[in-house]
């Protein structure tokens, strides 16, 4: 398939123009913006940051599915690559940098990592914002469909779009309504500083994959009387001083919260989409996608 179709597709699609968020990215990256420069399109990094990033080939016939550049993901897809022959293939990533979230936060993509994949004919297109804010097709629908959220209505404003939605589930007990987030989530069981049971009966649930600490959201998810709040993280435990900041910052909020909070891992919340609706989007359009598992959720 040629390459360009496929991205204008995509493009349209996602709307990725209508998502401005390079001053975002180019502050959380600003110590690596040189090597985003001299690999990227000119198009991504002087534009919206969203849409095809790295081109390498013309012609792909496979699309790979990530959340996350991390690096055995990488070693995955250049495996599969090198055994086929590198014909041509594409990453739909749903970031552009990597993300430790026991450690260090957002991390670039390296240098020798960006020349493997342009030299095995990989090409990178990243959807953030656009992907998380789709009306049809996003991080949230997925996450929300997966827990059979029923009645629900979009909130929590990102980059222009709406991230999150809140609605209703069937009268289901605290521990089984975790079990379940867990099991979709792929996870063996949720972290216990990602869980708090304020002894609320779960029926008004508010969902938001990924980063879930923005104190205006949850209290927006209390004005709204959810009695539950589902998302990535909540309590980031990275060892940097954002994550310090927004520590101090749950601290003084959480206790006035009269609702249950669930994270499961960043990954783990914004893979449904890739595993769930993803796959087949790329069917329809004419090629195959493969998702690629992060091996740690949680790391």
């Amino acid at each position: 398939m040629n390459q360009s179709e496929l991205v204008q597709k995509l493009n349209d699609f996602f709307e990725v123009q209508a998502y401005d968020e390079s001053g975002f990215w180019s502050g959380i990256l600003a110590a690596n913006m040189p090597v985003y420069h001299r690999f990227a399109e000119a198009d991504f990094v002087q534009g919206s940051w969203n849409g095809l990033m790295l081109c390498s080939t013309e012609e792909i016939d496979r699309v790979y599915l990530i959340v996350f550049p991390d690096q055995a993901v990488l070693d995955t897809i250049l495996a599969l690559e090198l055994e086929r022959g590198a014909p041509g293939a594409m990453i739909f990533a749903h970031h552009p940098a990597d993300f430790e979230e026991s450690g260090r936060g957002f991390l670039a993509i390296s240098e020798a990592q960006l020349e493997a994949l342009r030299e095995h004919n990989i090409s990178y297109y990243s959807c953030h914002a656009p992907l998380d804010c789709h009306q049809e097709l996003s991080t949230v629908i997925a996450l929300a469909d997966a827990i059979k959220l029923h009645d629900w209505e979009p909130f929590a404003p990102h980059h222009g779009g709406l991230e999150g939605v809140h609605g209703r589930v069937h009268n289901i007990s605290f521990g089984k309504f975790a079990e379940h987030l867990a099991e979709v989530s792929e996870l063996p069981y949720i972290r216990y500083n990602q869980i708090r049971f304020n002894g609320q009966p779960v029926e008004r649930v508010a969902v938001i994959p990924g980063g879930g600490d923005d104190p205006g959201h949850l209290e927006q998810v209390r004005d709204l009387g959810c009695d539950t709040f589902v998302t990535g993280y909540w309590w980031l435990v990275g060892d940097y001083e954002y994550a310090a900041q927004q520590r101090e910052a749950m601290r003084a909020l959480v206790p006035r919260l009269p609702m249950n909070l669930i994270g499961t891992s960043h990954y783990a919340s914004e893979m449904v989409v890739m595993r769930d609706q993803l796959p087949g989007w790329f069917r329809n359009a004419g090629i195959e996608a493969k998702f690629i598992k992060q091996p740690d959720p949680w790391r």
